[in-house]
C-alpha cells in the first residue's frame, strides 16, 4: 500500500492522539501498538516526540503491506472498547486522507478492511493463500458495494477476483509467472488448458457437459459485463442491481468450482 508524502504525517499525529478525533497514546502506548504491528521498538531515554516516533513509523511502512496493517488495527473497534461510533469517526477521518491515493477503510464483518476504491481490491501477498475462504471474504466485498449501490464497483471487483482465481491456478499448475494484460478471456483458456478442463462426449454425458460448458458462458459474460458496466471504464450502461448480484454471484459460483477442481488435481498428485 503505496500513500503521498502528503499524509504522512496527519496519519502519524492522527495516531498518535494529537488531532483530538482519536484518543491521546503516550509514549509507551505507541510503541506497543507499533509492535503490535509488526515492529520491534523500545520505548526508553532519548525517545522522539509522539507525534515524530509515530510518522516515522508511516514512513517506514508506506509502499508495504505493513501500512495496511496498520490502518486496519488502528480503527479496530476492539481497541476502543467496542465503541463503533468512535472507531467510525476516525476511519472516515483517515479516509479523507487516503481517498485521494485511491485507498478506503472499508466495514466487513464488524471490523475495517483497507480496499482500493479502483477496484483492485485484492492484496497481492493474498493470492498465495486462495481457497474456500477467501473466496468468500472477497465476495463478500463485494456485496458489501451493493449494499452500498455502488454496483459498478461490485462487478469490476468480481472481475477482479476472478483474475485472481485464474492466475492463481496457473501459476501453481504451470509453475509459471503470469504477466497479466486484463484478457480474461486469455487467462480462462490457459486456466482451463492447466486444469484439463476437457469437453469430451466419449467420457462425459451431455447433462454434465452442459454445466460445464455453462462455465465459458459466465467468463464471456463477467468480461462483458465488467468492460460495460463495471468501473474500470466510462460507459453509458445504466446498472441495476440485478446486474451486480447476478455478477457476484456467478463469479462465486465459478471460483468455488475452480478451487474444488485445482484442490482435487492437487491431491491426485500427492
Amino acid at each position: 500500500m503505496k500513500i503521498s508524502n502528503k499524509i504522512t504525517k496527519q496519519l502519524g499525529t492522527l495516531i498518535a492522539g494529537d488531532t483530538h478525533s482519536s484518543p491521546y497514546l503516550s509514549g509507551p502506548q505507541l510503541v506497543d501498538f507499533y509492535n503490535e504491528c509488526g515492529f520491534d521498538d523500545v520505548y526508553g531515554e532519548g525517545f522522539p516526540s509522539r507525534w515524530k516516533y509515530s510518522t516515522e513509523k508511516i514512513v517506514e511502512s508506506n509502499g508495504s503491506d505493513s501500512l495496511r496493517i496498520i490502518l486496519e488495527n488502528f480503527v479496530d473497534p476492539r481497541r476502543f472498547g467496542g465503541d463503533e461510533n468512535l472507531a467510525e469517526t476516525i476511519k472516515n477521518e483517515i479516509n479523507s486522507l487516503i481517498k485521494y491515493d485511491g485507498f478506503e477503510l472499508s466495514k466487513t464483518s464488524g471490523v475495517y478492511k483497507i480496499i482500493d476504491t479502483k477496484g483492485n481490491f485484492i492484496e497481492p501477498e493474498s493470492t498465495q493463500k486462495i481457497g474456500h475462504k477467501f473466496i468468500s471474504e472477497q465476495i463478500e466485498k463485494c456485496q458489501n458495494k451493493i449494499a452500498n449501490e455502488d454496483y459498478n464497483g461490485a462487478i469490476t471487483n468480481s472481475r477482479s477476483l476472478t483474475e485472481a482465481i485464474l492466475i492463481h491456478i496457473i501459476e501453481t499448475l504451470e509453475n509459471n509467472e503470469v504477466k497479466n494484460d486484463g484478457n480474461l478471456l486469455k487467462l480462462w483458456g490457459r486456466a482451463k488448458k492447466a486444469l484439463q478442463i476437457d469437453l469430451d462426449k466419449s467420457t462425459l454425458p451431455d447433462y454434465v457437459i452442459q454445466v460445464l460448458s455453462g462455465l465459458d458462458s459466465i467468463i464471456n459474460g463477467l468480461a462483458g459485463l465488467s468492460n460495460n458496466a463495471g468501473d474500470r471504464h466510462a460507459n453509458n450502461f445504466n446498472t441495476k442491481r440485478h446486474h451486480a448480484k447476478l455478477s457476484v454471484n456467478a463469479t462465486m459460483s465459478l471460483c468455488d468450482f475452480l478451487i474444488d477442481l485445482l484442490n482435487n488435481k492437487n491431491n491426485l498428485q500427492q
